[in-house]
């Protein structure tokens, strides 16, 4: 990708993108268009965007992050392949390597695997732990200390190189004597681990924080009397046809779904949502429009979906909202965190969206990572957090539609 990044730079700059104009809409049928996009191109203007908002050139861009897409496409494949021993992937801060882990002996197909990545990429063997038993072991112990009468909230995160999961826990009666705290921290202390070599730490605090981002005004994208969001993505379940936004967006049977450039509405009904252990999303009816399998990337600009992804520490994803716009700049900071009933989140290294937000894309070039929650304090900062599309086939029997 790395290669054809640079091939397509100058082409970029004149044609960004011949995907249909509407991302969802009375457009004619989309089985029936011609136009071709090159997914560089998509995958380009992202890292253009990054780099005016890093405030560096293309061509530092394009080094730091032109292989990323690369590197993702290896570690899903790892994770895939090897569910029992995937240890965990990140791409390094300084954006010029990254690493894949094992619970035990590496995979040696992994070498060939590893070697499509135009940078040095550490293939690491020997950990005592898989990066589910740290996903498993997290929701188990969130969800038994939330469930306590005397636990008002709680979060929580893995650290995939130590092996240990926090848990932060607010509780419901206020404490500020920090003897009162430990004491009650203590109570909290779960049981070992399945696998010992998991650590568990458990930290009183003062409050947590989830925002869900739906205003509460009229006029947008996704709206009904009381709320505005975004939209994420087309869906299907087997022929039906749909689009996927926020959980917290669907509180209403029906709401009004508009295209961008339009004042035309059209109703669509809710069909399922889920709030819960793979995080916060639904999804509603085509109503009387056509399904395209496009999505809104920028204001007016739409882009075909052709791939979905995990998420991978490290990796820059781009995001779309109503309020807040294009965006290219943000990193994964972690994967799979739980946040009061909300689990298999996606935190990302700052908060980088506002109210209305809610329910839109996170994306990177042509492939779907996500759908918009809101935002979160976790790790000592507020971050914004969205749950990951590769969850809609478990959490609501969909999954996304693509080109």
């Amino acid at each position: 990708m790395l290669r054809k990044l640079l091939g397509v730079a100058v082409a970029a700059a004149i044609a960004i993108s011949t995907a249909p104009a509407v991302a969802y809409g009375d457009t004619p049928d989309p089985e029936e268009e011609t136009a071709i996009e090159d997914p560089a191109v998509s995958e380009l203007e992202d890292i253009r965007q990054t780099a005016a908002e890093e405030g560096i050139t293309l061509e530092e861009a394009t080094a730091l992050y032109g292989w990323q897409d690369d590197f993702a496409a290896a570690a899903n494949q790892a994770r895939d392949s090897y569910p029992d021993t995937y240890a965990g992937a990140v791409i390094a801060e300084d954006g010029r390597s990254a690493w894949i882990a094992f619970k035990g002996e590496a995979p040696a197909a992994m070498a060939d695997l590893t070697r499509t990545v135009p940078v040095p990429v550490r293939v690491i063997g020997g950990r005592a732990y898989s990066e589910e038993e740290l996903r498993q072991t997290l929701k188990t112990t969130h969800y038994s200390i939330l469930d306590r009468p005397d636990v008002a909230t709680s979060a929580g995160e893995y650290d995939i190189e130590t092996g240990v999961v926090t848990i932060e826990t607010q509780p419901k009666e206020p404490l500020t004597d920090p003897a009162a705290k430990e004491r009650f921290r203590a109570r909290l202390q779960p049981v070992q681990a399945a696998n010992s070599a998991v650590k568990v730490e458990v930290k009183v605090v003062d409050q947590l924080e989830l925002v869900p981002e739906a205003y509460i005004r009229g006029g947008g994208y996704l709206d009904d009397d009381d709320t505005i969001c975004t939209t994420a993505f087309t869906v299907k379940q087997g022929s039906v046809r749909g689009v996927a936004t926020a959980a917290h967006c669907a509180g209403s049977s029906t709401v009004q779904y508009l295209n961008h450039g339009t004042s035309s509405f059209n109703t669509i009904t809710r069909q399922r949502r889920h709030e819960g252990g793979h995080g916060d999303m639904a999804w509603y009816s085509r109503g009387s429009y056509t399904a395209a399998r496009t999505f809104y990337w920028n204001h007016s600009k739409t882009r075909y979906v052709d791939d979905t992804r995990w998420s991978v520490q490290g990796l820059a994803v781009s995001n779309f909202g109503r309020s807040t716009g294009y965006k290219g700049s943000p990193k994964v900071y972690r994967i799979n965190i739980c946040v009061d009933r909300l689990c298999d989140m996606v935190a990302m290294d700052k908060h980088y969206t506002k109210g209305g937000d809610s329910g839109g894309p996170w994306f990177r070039g042509n492939t779907a990572y996500g759908i918009h929650m809101g935002w979160t304090r976790i790790g000592g900062k507020k971050r914004s957090v969205y749950s990951e599309v590769r969850y809609l086939p478990q959490a609501l029997d969909i999954s996304v539609f693509e080109r």
